[in-house]
């Protein structure tokens, strides 16, 4: 099993249904420009013995998004990388306004294990599996489209245990909670309001695009 998993050190994004390979975005805030919106979330994911390592991850989790948006009839996809902060948010500025997915992670885990988790539908529901080495950018069931000014995809948690058995679950926020890890708890604000609080001068936050509501 631990072989399987070292073959995931070869190179992402090589996947079918990819729009265009997208560098890694640096984890920064720009001003808003007219029409676009700021994409926000977390991850966390607990490692549940792979090398029999037992360990929660925030920090520097490469987040692989795919985004959907309409303008003037026309219809574009475009693919993101962004990695968490060490609290395990994310965020993407300026993006445009539509429907995005959480496709798949890239985690280091245990001492020398790179894993990439990447997803599929089974009906209409999104599952989460080890990929070998790559992440692809397919999406068969979008979200509904959405045109806020900050969009907030919430707390991705996963769990994955030495067998590659893989559980996600969304939270809006978690206080002193308990999820697999023995005599472990987790406190994670909804990420957009911790972006709010970490740039309090952000127009992000303090301003109100014509037709919005605070």
């Amino acid at each position: 099993m631990r072989h399987l998993l070292k073959l995931c050190l070869l190179p992402a994004l090589l996947g079918v249904g990819l729009s265009r390979c997208a560098s890694t975005v640096p984890l920064t805030l720009e001003e808003p420009r007219p029409g676009q919106s700021l994409l926000v979330g977390a991850v966390l994911l607990e490692n549940d013995g792979i090398e029999e390592v037992y360990e929660a991850k925030t920090a520097n989790i490469v987040v692989v998004l795919v985004g959907k948006s309409t303008r003037d009839g026309k219809e574009t996809t475009e693919s993101y990388r962004v990695k968490t902060d060490r609290e395990g948010y994310f965020m993407l500025p300026n993006v445009p306004p539509g429907a995005y997915v959480l496709k798949g992670i890239e985690v280091d885990l245990g001492y020398e294990t790179r894993l990439f988790l990447t997803s599929r539908w089974e009906g209409n529901q999104q599952i989460y599996y080890p990929g070998e080495g790559r992440i692809d950018h397919t999406v068969r069931i979008w979200p509904e489209e959405v045109n806020t000014r900050v969009i907030d995809l919430r707390i991705c948690y996963f769990r994955i245990d030495a067998a590659l058995r893989t559980l996600h679950k969304r939270f809006p926020r978690l206080q002193n909670t308990a999820l697999t890890l023995r005599d472990k708890t987790y406190t994670m604000e909804n990420p957009q309001e911790y972006f709010r609080v970490k740039y309090p001068g952000s127009a992000w936050f303090t301003e109100v695009p014509p037709g919005e509501t605070p």
